[in-house]
Formats: structure tokens, sequence, C-alpha cells
């Protein structure tokens, strides 16, 4: 009876909310009751780093957009990779890697429990070969040899993170759609769009933002079903519209005229134009549709997912961004349609993936890094279709089953310790000082950004040697044609200088037939200042606490007063945006 009373106490202790102190930042997070039945559903112990910290970790372990010139150390073709020549990390061309010509478990090692855990992983991962750049096998995708996380898609150059698309030029996170340059974040299939940031299902978009069902459109803020507009925000089912007044065709495409968008200086002032006049109109305190019981922002057909950033047809869902169709899951990072699955990067199309890494179409696998279609597995790297494997060696399941606990206990007995004290045991993602990528070459500066020096001071990793060219320019900013419609074929053969990093940077054929059909004037900047420009324009991945800023005293609400609701948003109180909630919001749309 007192052993039955201790359980039933245990249970109900677990289900309040605990603070604990993140080992990391020492900073106080909560646990919800809910988060400890999801532990408790996947036999994992609790984490030790807050969600903020956690993000971090993930994304220092992937590079984000950083590409250098290598060689396949099978065939010695020349190839674009992820890793710079002087990574540790072998590398095969995609060709290669996905073929017969060898097998990762010709790297397996059985355990050694007089070292961490982690300490041997690491080896294992500098001697299995890894792909250049992570894509599918070269069948579903066609002519897309400079992306990185691209599938099922043709014609793609320069794009990170997405799939099934076509003509997709200097994007991130693109899910479908065609004909799509210099956007972030387009969930739903749209064609003809370029600079654009969470846009969906639309047609010739210019410098969009936040704005579904439009077509040609320009500078336009969380508008939905509108066409013909110009400057607008928040507006719905307008047509023929400029800075949110109704014009007739012929006073708005003689408006439209006047900026000349054309050209790169019509381009820059108008910007700067839209930006003074979009601060001037309240935005809803979140960016969120059709979602129920969730929290975060950028968040869409979603359910009882909190904490949740940049995601759509998520359910019960915890501490997550870049995301689509998963379910059941916590701490993940551009990751689609999974379930039951726990602090991983990109571990698409599987099933209780515990802290992997690029590990697809797989099934109870834990510590597994580039593993595809494999069940069974822990503390893997570069399997295909493995079952019961561990550090790629081949176990029988009753061998597996009965060596697996035994590590986990010498991982909680013999924990990795890093450079400043943390210790890693089992429920801990990677150390960040143990990724094959310098800090600044992956994401994780979005969200801390950290110099040399104190990157180092962590034991991180540094690359001084990103690959770029500086001073080859034949041909200076001030002297490329102002519109577009001067620009000839001969700017291909010219190498252009980024009026901001100064980085050398190229116009090639399919871009300057897209700018040519769209009038757009060729970009000053190189892609990386182009995608960071962007990127500002995005909330941060975290919440505050702030109330509605309405005043109003003709919404029912609050009559007389000031709106008294609270709410959580991303939007920083320093920031100069009106933020209002869903209640007076809907009534200024409306």
């Amino acid at each position: 009876m007192g052993i039955l009373i201790k359980k039933i106490s245990d249970i109900l202790h677990k289900m309040e909310a605990q603070k604990r102190s993140c080992q990391n930042c020492k900073g106080e997070f909560v646990i919800e009751p809910n988060d400890f039945g999801f532990y408790e559903k996947i036999n994992v112990p609790p984490p030790t780093f807050c969600p903020e910290c956690r993000r971090i970790r993930r994304w220092a372990w992937r590079n984000y957009m950083s590409l250098y010139n290598h060689k396949c150390e099978l065939c010695d073709k020349s190839v674009v990779s992820i890793y710079s020549p002087n990574s540790p990390i072998k590398i095969y061309c995609n060709k290669c890697w996905w073929s017969d010509k060898w097998d990762a478990k010709s790297y397996g090692t059985g355990y050694d429990f007089s070292k961490t855990f982690f300490s041997q992983f690491k080896e294992l991962i500098n001697k299995v070969p890894h792909m250049a750049v992570v894509n599918d096998d070269g069948i579903a995708s066609l002519n897309c040899e400079y992306t990185h996380d691209w599938w099922f898609s043709k014609n793609c150059y320069m794009t990170f993170s997405g799939w099934h698309t076509e003509n997709v030029m200097y994007s991130y996170f693109i899910l479908s759609g065609k004909d799509i340059m210099d956007c972030v974040n387009l969930f739903t299939k749209s064609e003809f769009m370029y600079e654009c940031l969470r846009c969906s299902t639309s047609y010739r978009l210019k410098y969009a933002q936040y704005s579904k069902s439009c077509v040609d459109s320009i500078f336009i803020f969380d508008c939905t079903n509108c066409s013909n507009c110009l400057m607008c925000v928040g507006l719905r089912s307008k047509k023929y519209y400029f800075k949110n007044k109704k014009y007739t065709k012929e006073e708005y495409e003689k408006i439209l005229e006047g900026y000349k968008l054309d050209t790169f200086s019509g381009v820059e002032k108008a910007k700067k134009e839209f930006t003074t006049f979009s601060l001037n109109i309240p935005r809803r305190y979140v960016m969120t549709l059709q979602i129920v019981n969730s929290t975060g922002d950028n968040l869409s057909t979603s359910k009882n997912s909190k904490f949740a950033f940049i995601g759509k047809n998520l359910e019960n869902c915890r501490y997550i961004d870049h995301c689509a169709d998963d379910k059941d899951s916590f701490d993940l990072t551009t990751t689609g349609e999974v379930s039951e699955c726990y602090e991983c990067v990109v571990g698409d199309h599987s099933q209780l993936n515990l802290f992997g890494l690029f590990s697809v179409k797989s099934q109870d696998i834990r510590y597994c890094q580039h593993c595809h279609n494999c069940k069974h597995c822990f503390g893997c790297v570069g399997l295909r279709n493995a079952n019961y494997c561990i550090f790629n060696k081949q176990y029988t399941k009753e061998e597996y089953e009965e060596l697996v606990p035994k590590i986990i206990e010498q991982m909680n007995n013999m924990p990795y310790v890093d450079k400043v004290g943390n210790q890693y045991k089992y429920g801990e993602f990677y150390p960040i000082e143990l990724s094959p990528f310098g800090y600044n070459e992956t994401y994780a500066p979005e969200l801390e950004p950290l110099s040399k020096e104190e990157a180092l001071e962590r034991g991180y990793n540094w690359q001084d040697n990103i690959q770029k060219t500086k001073n080859k320019e034949t041909i200076l900013p001030a002297d490329i044609p102002d519109s577009i419609n001067d620009i000839s074929d001969s700017i291909l053969n010219e190498i252009l200088k980024c009026i901001e990093c100064e980085r050398n940077y190229k116009i090639i054929p399919n871009e300057l037939i897209f700018y040519q059909k769209m009038k757009i004037p060729i970009p000053r900047k190189c892609f990386y200042c182009r995608y960071i420009d962007r990127i500002k324009k995005r909330n941060p991945l975290k919440l505050w606490h702030r109330k509605c800023m309405c005043n109003k005293t003709n919404h029912p609400d609050h009559l007389d007063i000031r709106c008294p609701s609270e709410f959580e948003t991303s939007y920083a109180p320093e920031r100069p945006e009106i933020i209002y909630c869903e209640k007076c919001y809907q009534k200024e749309v409306y």
C-alpha cells in the first residue's frame, strides 16, 4: 500500500507545473503538466536546458546557407557542399552517397563503456561519409545541385529547406510553389513571387508580407483576397486600392506608373514610404489562422500547440519552429509529417525519432544522423534501410534491446561535460561544441548573436574561411542601369559588388528572365544581404506579455476606456508598431 501511495504521489507531483533553472543560461523556465506527460510517454527525462537554449542548440548543428566548393571523396567529382574544405567531415556527392558503392555499416564499431557517449559519437560522425548537401536521392529532384534540405523539386538554385517547388531561387523554407525568388516562409502553392514573406496561395506579388490569396499587388501587409493593391495594410477583398483608399482602375494605374518600380531608385523610395505608412495601421498581436488552443506566431490550421513558430497543420506540439504537418512532438526544427518526435532537426516522415539530425522516414531511432528508412537504431550515422544497429554495428533484436538500456545508464553515470560545465546525460541533444559547423555558419546567431571571441570562449567552432570573393567586380553598383528595361544580356557576363558587404555576385540567366518578366530592377545586394533584410522584417521566435494598444471608444468591448485585453505576442514592447488584440483588430479590419 505504501508503494502504491508513493506512486500516486509521484503522479500528482508530475501533474503540477514546475519551475526549473536552465543549466546553460541559468534562467528560469517552466515545465507544464502536459510536458511531463509527453516525456513520460516517449521515456525521456525532462529537459535541463530552457526552450530557447534548446532551440539555439539545435540550430547550431545545421549549416544555414553557406556553400563551399569541395570534392567527392569517392569519385573525385567537384561538388558544392555545406562542409568547408577544412572540415573533418568526409563528403560524397549525392549520386555516390545514395549508391551501392559503399556501406555505412562498414564503419560500425562496438560501444566503449570507458568513454562518454558523445565523444564516441563525434568520432563516428567524422568517419562516416556525409552527403555534400542534404537532398533527396536525385530521382525526385532535377537540376537542384545548389540547394540544401531541398526535396521533390526542379530547376532551383541557392534555395534552402523546402519541397515540391519549381524555378525557385534565393529563398528559404518554401513548401510549394513555382517561379519564386528572394522569398521566405511560403507555405501554400504560389507563383511569381518576389521579396515575399509568409504569403500563401497568391500570384504575382512583389514586396508582400503575411498576405494570402492575393493577385498583382505590390507592397502589401496582412491582406487577404485582394488584387491590384499598392502600399496597403490589413485589407480584405479589395481591388484597386492605394494606401488603403479606393481608386478607379485608371487612377490606380496612373499612381502605380508614377512610382517607377521598374527602377532601383523607385523601389528604394517606395520601400521607405511603405514602411512609414504601415506603422500607422494597427496590427494583430499574432499572425495566425484557424488555430485552436495554441500559442506562438506565424501559425496556421493548428490545435493544442504551444510556443510554435512558423508552422502549419500542427497538433499537440510544443517548442517548434519551421515545421508542417507534425503531431504529438516537442522541440523540432524544420521538420514535417512526424509524430512522437523530440529534439529533432529535419526528421521528416518519422515516428519516435529522438535527437535526430537529417534522419527521415524512420521509426524508433535515437541519436541518429543522416539515417534514412531505419528502425530501432541508436547512435548511428549514414545508415539506410537498417534495423537494430548501434554505432553502425548490426545486432540481433535481443542483443539490441539488452545493450541500449546499458548505454543509457552509462550516459547518465558518465555524462559528457562541455567547456562551460554543462552535463549531457541521456535526453540531451548534441553539445554545440561538437558541431561540425562554425557557429557563424548556422542560424544560431540569429537567435543569440555572439562574437568570435565569445563563441570560442564557450568552446564553439568558428569558421574564418566562409567562401566568398571580393574585389573581382567588373561593374560598379553606380554603373548598373537604374531600370530593368535598360538591362541587356551583357549583365550575365558581369561580376557585381554588394553595396552592403562588398561580396561579389552574379546574375544568372533564369534570374534575369524573372526580373524582366516581373519588371524588377537588378538587385544591388548579394543574396545573403538580401536575406538578412527579409529576416529583419520577421518577428523573433519568442513571446512577450503585452496589453492591447487600442484606445478607441467605439469598440463595444471597451466603451470609454482603453482595451483591457492582455496577450502573448512576438512584438517586443520597444517596437514601434501599434498592436491590437483579436477583437479590436477584427473591428478595425472588418
